[in-house]
């Protein structure tokens, strides 16, 4: 599935307390014309309400946003905040009217007309320094009454963690990816100059404290960027099914930039993140026709564990067909724990990639066995890849893995200029 590995965690910008806070404090001039609304979703008892009436939540608000200013943001247990301009104030009242209607069959507002005495919503004034607004952030906890759920300080009763959310970390609220948005990116795509998206990340054979030696590029588009250029308030990934649609379109993109050398340095020793349909398809078989064909050998397609086991017959198609016509065939997306589950020979694949996480220690110390299972997947085969710190490369050398990918490797070759690029081809 291409480009889904490369969706690592992004870096919050600000602190984790710190990014409502930053937000008011570039609105501070402003502040006196703005009111902020609590919307305590945590605390409705249907989980099925909860997810089916999120995105008619967003957008109800979103709507008087746009007109009047303000922002909304989401939190980790699903609450949300709407900041507004005090000329809007009917606006939302009106909101809150469809917002009681959209959740009138959930336990929790039977029988409620009064969604702030129901304690569902809060207002807070952010004039003065929002002094109020600000305490509820710092204090990490709000009254809420009798809730099951979002409780804090081991679950005591009475207190919401709406405070705690916004501690944790508050994030932008996204809408999800639709069926109409999808067609809308895809018709862009086609007509987007594509090599500005892609972006590489080295495989490295780092030993020890030597130097990183290069052994290929992986290409691959950033979700991120894409998203921010064509969606930047649409969360790309959310809808699993739609978005592996969007990755079979950046596959087939992808591959036409590639044949047509649109980047201008891919020639060998290259790899790019595939679906198993993609290798069937048709556009799949123009680009082995459009490439040398001495190239092959030197380009590795890789293909996520999950769109392997999803259909394994289409899978045993597609890798025969590749490593026929001479490509190597990397397994993405293992995690430590699944790793003896794997069987690299009978799979036939060429490479693996494991998935590099802080726990790798505590799994290879419980299993006894770990190191039999790095036997079998064949060291000299193995790279260990999402690698952000030194201490994944000491521990994988421990092992005898030799291959890494990730930004601390990247840093590592940045640092020096490129001495040996090893050839793949057998």
């Amino acid at each position: 599935m291409f480009t889904f590995n490369k969706i690592e965690p992004e870096k919050p910008s600000f602190t984790k307390n710190t990014l409502i806070l930053d937000y008011l404090m570039r609105m501070e001039k402003d502040l006196d014309n703005y009111r902020a609304l609590c919307i305590f979703i945590h605390k409705l008892q249907s989980q099925k309400i909860r997810s089916m009436q999120r995105q008619e939540l967003i957008e109800t608000f979103e709507n008087v946003i746009k007109k009047s200013g303000g922002e909304i943001f989401g939190l980790p247990n699903d609450d949300m905040v709407v900041i507004f301009n005090k000329k809007a104030h009917d606006e939302i009242l009106a909101c809150l009217v469809k917002v009681r209607f959209m959740f009138h069959d959930d336990a929790f507002l039977q029988n409620a007309f009064d969604l702030e005495n129901a304690k569902f919503v809060q207002f807070f004034e952010l004039g003065n320094g929002a002094d109020e607004f600000k305490s509820l952030i710092k204090s990490n906890t709000v009254e809420s009454g009798n809730e099951a759920s979002g409780l804090i300080g081991g679950g005591t009763k009475g207190k919401s963690s709406v405070g705690a959310a916004f501690m944790s970390g508050p994030r932008k609220l996204r809408r999800e990816l639709t069926p109409a948005m999808l067609a809308k990116v895809q018709k862009a795509l086609s007509m987007t100059d594509f090599s500005s998206l892609i972006r590489r990340q080295s495989v490295c054979a780092v030993i020890g404290k030597s130097p990183p030696q290069m052994l290929f590029d992986e290409v691959f588009v950033s979700i991120a960027d894409l998203r921010d250029m064509l969606l930047p308030d649409v969360d790309l990934t959310a809808n699993p099914w739609l978005f592996q649609h969007l990755t079979e379109t950046l596959d087939k993109r992808v591959l036409v930039s590639i044949s047509r050398h649109d980047d201008g340095s891919l020639t060998n020793n290259f790899s790019i993140n595939l679906n198993v349909s993609t290798i069937l398809s048709d556009e799949f078989l123009e680009f082995d026709d459009n490439i040398n064909a001495s190239m092959r050998s030197s380009i590795v397609l890789e293909l996520q564990l999950v769109d392997i086991f999803s259909d394994v017959k289409a899978f045993m198609l597609a890798k025969t067909f590749a490593q026929y016509r001479g490509y190597k065939i990397c397994i993405d997306g293992i995690t430590v724990d699944k790793l003896k589950y794997i069987d690299r020979e009978n799979l036939n694949s060429d490479l693996i990639k494991i998935i590099w996480h802080p726990s790798f220690m505590d799994v290879i110390s419980e299993d006894k066995h770990f190191t039999d299972y790095v036997n079998k997947a064949e060291r000299a085969r193995m790279i260990l890849c999402r690698v952000d710190d030194p201490q994944a490369v000491e521990i994988g050398n421990s092992l005898g893995i030799n291959l890494y990918q990730g930004r601390y490797i990247q840093r590592l070759l940045l640092a020096q200029p490129r001495k040996t690029i090893f050839s793949i081809k057998k």
